[in-house]
């Protein structure tokens, strides 16, 4: 089941990709190359990162929930016991480049990143598409009362974000490479691929699916292998977006319960074959020092 959605989600996006977004131009005088705007409702998707840049100017305080699996029932408050938080704060450097920073209480990691946009897809379809980079790195400072190496404790993402708005639909592709060392593994360098499909329920609420896959390495027969790649799982995360003045406030349920790239894409160790299900949500609040920003979804 995730296999077949990750290659429904691919090859729609690719196909769509190559389509002309006419109806873009409704509702318009005049043909204009500028760039479309709300591909996505936030900065984010479910946990992973969406093509959205934060204005010039602009800064942005996020508060990420994540909560053990709703299965514990009852006596967990359906995971709400399991509670964990990640604060966050970005900053739009230019309309084209943002960097942002946070704190995670999982592993107690902390976070700095930087997006840049290469292309803008347009309104009149010029520019067909939105290219990103995004560069990610991480530590984590849990006390262990053992000495782990710093390579075990640091993590950096590279990652493309490719993405096409058609009417109320939006696709994202993310191909991405991370840099860790596991703990007896011989190999550091780690490769994966994301999905995401955005749909406008209304004029101000959303409809997101984001799902991420790992490549494999070839097995080894080796117990750090079973590790890595067979006692995790692939993410996928459905969540509802509410825009309501300032604030976007993000629901979602998903198999993962952690915030940071290495963790969420890489590390997963729920699947909601078993019903291991997290709910989450994020909350942010833009703040201009210029005029106020405006999103028209």
């Amino acid at each position: 089941m995730r296999s077949f959605l990750f290659v429904f989600l691919s090859i729609i996006s690719l196909e769509l990709m190559g389509q002309s977004s006419l109806d873009d131009l409704i509702g318009t005088t005049s043909t204009t190359n500028k760039p479309i705007s709300t591909t996505f409702s936030s900065t984010r998707i479910v946990t992973g990162h969406s093509v959205e840049m934060i204005p010039k100017g602009v800064r942005e305080f996020r508060i990420s929930h994540r909560f053990g699996t709703i299965q514990e029932g009852f006596y967990d408050i359906f995971g709400l016991d399991q509670a964990k938080i990640r604060l966050g704060y970005d900053i739009g450097i230019s309309d084209n480049f943002m960097v942002g920073f946070g704190r995670n209480s999982h592993r107690k990691v902390y976070d700095i990143f930087a997006r840049y946009s290469f292309l803008n897809q347009t309104i009149d379809n010029s520019v067909p598409l939105t290219l990103q980079y995004l560069f990610a790195s991480s530590i984590e400072t849990l006390r262990y009362g053992t000495k782990i190496p710093f390579m075990q404790r640091f993590a950096q993402i590279n990652q493309l974000l490719v993405a096409k708005k058609i009417n109320k639909f939006s696709f994202q592709l993310m191909p991405s490479l991370m840099i860790h060392e596991y703990d007896n593994y011989d190999k550091n360098a780690f490769a994966g691929v994301g999905g995401a499909v955005r749909y406008l329920l209304g004029k101000r609420v959303a409809l997101n699916i984001e799902y991420f896959a790992r490549l494999k390495h070839k097995d080894n027969g080796s117990q750090e292998f079973d590790r890595v790649f067979n006692q995790n799982y692939n993410s996928l995360g459905v969540g509802i977006d509410i825009e309501a003045g300032g604030h976007v406030f993000q629901f979602h349920f998903s198999n993962t319960n952690t915030m940071n790239e290495q963790a969420f894409m890489f590390e997963t160790n729920k699947t909601w074959e078993k019903g291991e299900i997290c709910f989450g949500f994020n909350i942010l609040r833009e703040f201009s020092s210029n005029k106020k920003s405006k999103k028209e979804w």
